[in-house]
């Protein structure tokens, strides 16, 4: 048996290669194809041959496809181990490949090699017929919470076996999230120090090296990079006021006045804006962005985002004379008549956020064809994206006294911005699995919410989504994960049969068992209720009083409910010693996560049970146990689960200072 392709890209080579691998797996190596790269793929398809390439080279249906840079078309047709596998972009191809392999019953459960469930299949008489375009053409992550390049570096690779298509790498080098893995900044038991900028710089570059490998689209940037061109790199606080204050006068009038002042903003070059009315601030803007495109001419989507605050825009008399967002568009299109100077191809994405929700009212952009909008909506995640039309009053702009908007009328602002900008495709930008999941430790209720949000995404104008979070929130299960991929890539996928596949691959024989289980802990754990209560759920979701719930503090139902729990995790007990003896070492792993998980939510019954007899301090105490526990057994579940997230969210919740 042959596989047939081109070898003109490293990503063509990798899903070559991917495709081998598989078929030895999934037919216990009674195909061993070999990989033959050809200058031309033949028109007629050998007798034992599997063929990969374009949509373009092998003749298909192109009808549908508009923007072959954005959107991804997969089209497999095999039979017995003949036919070809096809894709719109040379990611798609390697996604194509991946849907033949799930055709035959492969599961790619979590990153790592740990979670691929694959059965035995005779390829030989197996057949897949399958062609789809994806319904949102922005399907990814942006990294978040504490992080290693081994955590990035497996969540890409992953990312194309459940149908999602991008990765942004925040900042130059994410390193306040880099250096809060390697410095171990919430675990007790391990030592560490602050690591060092430029130690990360070379993990960074082979990170873009694993992405270019999978085609995937590379966004990258956002916050963080403003302050480059004047010497500054986002790290360590100190360092960065240090470089600051021995600038020269000049450069030091880039930056906002607020109050009367020129400098750094709450101690981080993260949250200062420019002056943007400033040429030579801008140009400085412009300059940097030109020198990074050509430097990287692989990224995709450079992100030109601001700084990362509200009620900070510089106030001299020449930047009040427009509006921030005017600022904004007129720096955005410098920055692209700069890299239409050059002939880049890297499209840039503008955000909706903070002194930008509003739209501008006296620019507009030159060239809508290069720019996305990412937009920050932040709805409350009980009720979904509510399409509500704003029937009340436009509010008046006054500088730096912005008060966070309905999101009736961020939606509205977020229509009246795609109808200045030329109709710009749009991404949603969320929150969700940055501690929110933590308000459900069952994860069932954040699965059927997922689902109904994904689905929901074109009522509200978006064409995709970009998640901001941990990439580290698979304990209990990945399922809400594997939804969000799924559903953004078709939207009518079916919750119900979905779940009911995900829990036989992920649990055996037992994952109707396993599935109810988690069904109950879910709801003795009262998500709504939870969100109520915990301080970064309350602000990543976009809580509004008249929708709160009432907090887990003193509430006699919580408190009820969560009485529930021990007898439950003691009767599932059984179950799941029993599952970790199993003899597929995804499913056997899926138990080991469920053993630790279980005892991760003895520990929370009891904090939580105590706050909701109204005993704060008592549930304050009772986390020092639990801090231990984690920090013991995070070198056996760091791949699955985010220490330092989770203690930020359970501190939150009980009021305690969360560790920084």
């Amino acid at each position: 048996m042959r596989i047939l392709a081109k070898n003109s890209s490293a990503c063509r080579q990798y899903a070559a290669e991917e495709l081998q691998k598989y078929i030895r797996k999934i037919s216990n190596c009674d195909l061993l194809p070999e990989i033959e790269y050809v200058e031309e793929l033949p028109t007629e398809i050998p007798e034992d041959a599997i063929v990969l390439g374009l949509l373009s080279e092998l003749t298909l249906d192109e009808s549908d496809l508009f923007d072959p840079f954005m959107e991804d078309i997969l089209d497999v047709r095999v039979e017995n181990a003949r036919g070809i596998i096809a894709g719109s972009n040379e990611r798609s191809i390697l996604a194509a490949v991946y849907q033949y392999c799930k055709s035959a019953g492969c599961r790619f459960l979590r990153p790592g090699t740990d979670g691929e469930y694959i059965p035995y299949c005779d390829l030989t008489s197996h057949k897949c017929h399958y062609r789809k375009k994806a319904d949102h053409p922005f399907r990814g992550e942006c990294c978040e919470g504490a992080i290693s390049y081994e955590h990035m570096r497996d969540t890409v690779y992953w990312m194309p076996k459940v149908g999602m298509n991008m990765y942004m790498i925040e900042g130059l080098v994410p390193y306040s999230y880099m250096n809060r893995w390697y410095a171990h900044k919430a675990n007790r038991a391990l030592t560490g120090k602050d690591i060092e900028y430029d130690a990360l710089e070379p993990l960074i570059d082979q990170l873009e090296e694993d992405i270019v490998k999978t085609g995937i689209q590379l966004h990258t940037i956002g916050h963080g990079w403003m302050f480059e061109n004047l010497g500054i790199h986002h790290e360590l606080y100190a360092r960065e006021q240090e470089i600051f204050d021995a600038l020269p006068e000049e450069k030091k009038n880039y930056i906002a006045m607020v109050n009367g002042k020129r400098d750094i903003f709450a101690k981080s070059t993260f949250f200062t804006h420019f002056c943007y009315s400033n040429p030579d601030a801008r140009k400085s803007l412009v300059d940097f962005c030109v020198d990074y495109v050509t430097k990287k001419p692989w990224v995709d989507y450079l992100h030109v985002w601001l700084a990362d605050y509200i009620n900070n825009n510089c106030e001299c008399e020449n930047c009040v004379k427009m509006h921030p967002s005017d600022w904004y568009v007129t720096l955005l299109n410098e920055i692209d008549a700069a890299l239409e100077a050059i002939n880049a191809k890297t499209r840039l994405v503008f955000i909706m956020y903070n002194d930008t929700v509003r739209p501008p009212e006296k620019c507009k952009l030159n060239n809508p064809e290069r720019f996305v909008l990412l937009a920050a909506i932040g709805q409350h995640y009980e009720t979904g994206y509510l399409n509500e039309a704003y029937t009340g009053e436009i509010p008046p702009y006054v500088r730096n006294q912005n008060v966070t908007p309905q999101n009736a009328l961020r939606l509205h602002w977020h229509r009246e911005w795609k109808k200045l900008c030329g109709g710009v495709p749009s991404i949603i930008f969320e929150y969700r699995f940055y501690t929110d999941q933590y308000c459900d430790p069952g994860h069932m209720r954040i699965a059927r919410e997922t689902h109904r949000d994904m689905k929901g995404l074109e009522n509200v104008s978006f064409q995709g989504c970009m998640s901001d979070q941990t990439h580290r929130m698979y304990l209990p299960t990945s399922l809400p994960m594997l939804l969000m991929g799924e559903t953004l890539f078709d939207k009518n996928l079916d919750f119900e049969a979905y779940v009911c596949d995900y829990f036989t691959a992920a649990f055996g024989e037992d994952g109707a068992r396993v599935r109810e289980y988690l069904e109950k802990v879910s709801q003795y754990f009262c998500p709504a209720n939870l969100r109520g209560s915990a301080k970064n759920a309350v602000e990543d979701t976009g809580i509004n009083s008249r929708e709160n719930k009432a907090p887990i503090h003193n509430n006699p139902y919580v408190a009820e409910q969560l009485a529930k729990l021990p007898a439950l995790l003691e009767e599932f007990a059984p179950v799941i010693r029993h599952g970790m003896s199993d003899t597929d070492p995804a499913r056997r792993q899926s138990f080991v996560y469920l053993h630790y998980h279980a005892e991760i939510c003895r520990h929370l019954a009891k904090i939580y049970h105590l706050a909701a007899l109204g005993q704060l301090e008592e549930a304050q105490a009772a986390l020092d146990p639990l801090e231990r526990y984690l920090s013991g057994i995070e070198p056996q579940v760091h791949e699955a689960f985010d220490l330092f997230l989770f203690d930020r969210f359970v501190r939150g919740t009980l009021r305690l200072k969360s560790i920084k």
